[in-house]
């Protein structure tokens, strides 16, 4: 189920290193939808429409675009794949 009438849209919520709610962003949902880890594709559909604005934040997505779809939350996201 998407955010809007395109279904690869979706609601992420992101939040302050301190924990507090910043703003909710419909973000284009670009990381693959079958045979991909799920955090990796938030990650690129992220980077593909924040362009790097809202670095360091939490960021919360209840309902990916995904086969095994289950909501995700990454902390300070910009930088999670040169972490793991």
């Amino acid at each position: 189920m998407g955010y809007s009438v395109d279904n690869t849209i979706v609601r992420v919520d992101f939040f302050r290193p301190g924990g507090k709610w910043y703003e909710s962003v419909a973000v284009k949902w670009t990381g693959g939808y079958d045979n991909v880890d799920m955090k990796e594709a938030f990650i690129k559909s992220l980077k593909d429409t924040l362009h790097g604005r809202l670095s360091g934040m939490t960021a919360v997505c209840l309902e990916p675009c995904h086969r095994y779809s289950h909501p995700i939350m990454l902390i300070n996201w910009d930088n999670r794949l040169e972490q793991d």
